[in-house]
């Protein structure tokens, strides 16, 4: 349910919720239960081009944000990756690694910024159904923190890893957050493929007395398959990962390929191209939405029998529902939002259950 003065951009974070949600999976009654948003979202520079399958990865930081124990693949590095979405909304994140002896030490963080919005009181004039501006903000934001050790068994053929952080989330004054933990190992099975799996984001739950939720454990088991001609440069990535979600007890396949010049010897710059493979099979011509029972959308285009005042005057309740129908299954979830007014936290944190 949503007050009065949600805008369309508060639409258009609904559907890209969605569609996240609509990722194909053996089971979809637990979707949308795990809290920790910049959880779940892709890291790294890289790694969102592979649509995640990184556990098996080597020779990159962002590894540190789906298995740790490709840290001790390589002897240093870093990387940094900044992603706009919608409506102000930003999504970024930063991983170094270094060698001391033989163990590899790595930090990481992922940074989700929720935007800003204007915060409004309810006008009595107008029986509560309209907003006065405060002039002040209000604002929500995530963010998780890492620090990584991995170390290198059998000369170098198998890795295994660990990590430990804390993730938080702040919204409209208050806030909340879990420590959470990875494992993972690495073994590479030929010269060209490595196989790896991990257990991410194990811990607590995010949230306060009256409500919490989960934070999304997954667990990961994919391969890598690198080669490249030291002669021409050429060079092919493969990576897939089946990814499990244990607290939402969903699963899918995810992957990606990278291709183009890669950097070697003799060669500091490279160009490669990639292309990744999420398991989504949204149609954005199958999208109907509606407010309450009036269709506002279908078939990804404006209805012909759209009423803009009827729409208006059902966005004046003080409580409504918006229903995006991505025609793709038989799966569903159920979103909670509000427009986070002063007066709204003030009742919310008034009683207690």
């Amino acid at each position: 349910m949503m007050a009065p003065r949600v805008r369309f951009a508060a639409l258009a974070a609904a559907a890209l919720v969605a569609l996240a949600a609509a990722a194909p999976a053996h089971a979809q009654q637990g979707v949308g239960v795990a809290g920790g948003t910049v959880l779940q979202l892709p890291a790294g520079s890289r790694a969102p081009s592979f649509s995640g399958a990184y556990s098996a990865v080597t020779g990159d930081a962002d590894v540190l944000f789906y298995n740790p124990a490709g840290l001790s693949s390589f002897n240093a590095g870093a990387a940094v990756a900044f992603e706009p979405l919608v409506e102000g909304i930003s999504f970024g994140s930063a991983a170094g690694s270094f060698r001391v002896g033989r163990l590899a030490l790595g930090a990481g963080i992922s940074y989700l910024n929720g935007g800003t919005l204007p915060e409004e009181t309810p006008d009595p004039l107008y029986g509560g159904q309209r907003g006065i501006s405060t002039g002040q903000t209000v604002s929500a934001s995530e963010s998780a923190v890492r620090l990584a050790a991995a170390l290198p068994l059998l000369n170098g053929r198998v890795r295994v890893g660990a990590a430990g952080g804390f993730v938080s989330t702040a919204m409209a004054g208050t806030s909340s957050g879990a420590p959470l933990f990875d494992v993972g190992a690495q073994a590479a099975v030929l010269p060209a493929l490595t196989v790896g799996a991990s257990l991410r984001n194990l811990g607590g739950s995010l949230g306060g007395d009256s409500a919490s939720y989960p934070l999304p454990a997954e667990a990961r088991l994919g391969a890598a398959y690198v080669v490249a001609q030291s002669r021409t440069g050429l060079g092919l990535t493969v990576s897939a990962d089946f990814v499990s979600q244990l607290k939402e007890h969903t699963s899918g396949l995810v992957g990606g390929l990278e291709a183009g010049l890669v950097p070697g010897a003799g060669r500091r710059y490279g160009a490669v191209a990639r292309i990744g493979y999420s398991g989504a099979q949204i149609d954005p011509n199958q999208i109907d939405i509606r407010f309450g029972e009036l269709l506002i959308c279908r078939n990804g285009g404006r209805a012909a029998e759209f009423d803009e005042s009827a729409a208006h005057a059902y966005l004046q309740q003080p409580e409504f529902s918006i229903a995006i129908d991505l025609h793709q299954g038989s799966g569903s979830c159920r979103f909670w939002t509000t427009d986070l007014t002063h007066e709204y936290i003030r009742i919310n944190a008034d009683y207690t259950t």
